[in-house]
């Protein structure tokens, strides 16, 4: 009998997990950086930004620079160049969507 119970019950969890939708492309359920970096990174080695603000799956605002040489960073978003980083992709995204 605990085996029927214990096999209807990995049944139901089984169905039910593989029923929820997931949360988006690229979504983490968690914070990906572990270790931040607060020297400040010359403009010439920065590939890319990326700014994830804080939400359900992290407590904290998390910017990842991508270098030329293809490492990937996580920068301190409580340092003020990257403060002064933040607010220039801002200012230039809010641009583009007026254009």
């Amino acid at each position: 009998m605990r085996f029927f119970l214990l096999l209807a019950l990995v049944t139901v969890s089984f169905i039910l997990t593989s029923a929820i939708q997931p949360l988006g492309k690229g979504y983490n359920s968690h914070c990906m950086c572990l270790k931040l970096e607060s020297r400040v990174i010359p403009q010439h080695s920065l590939r890319s930004v990326e700014i994830f603000p804080r939400g359900s799956h992290c407590k904290n605002t998390e910017v990842i620079a991508g270098l030329v040489s293809g490492e990937k960073i996580c920068l301190n978003p409580r340092t003020a160049w990257v403060k002064k980083l933040i607010q220039f992709i801002e200012k230039k995204e809010r641009m583009i969507k007026k254009a």
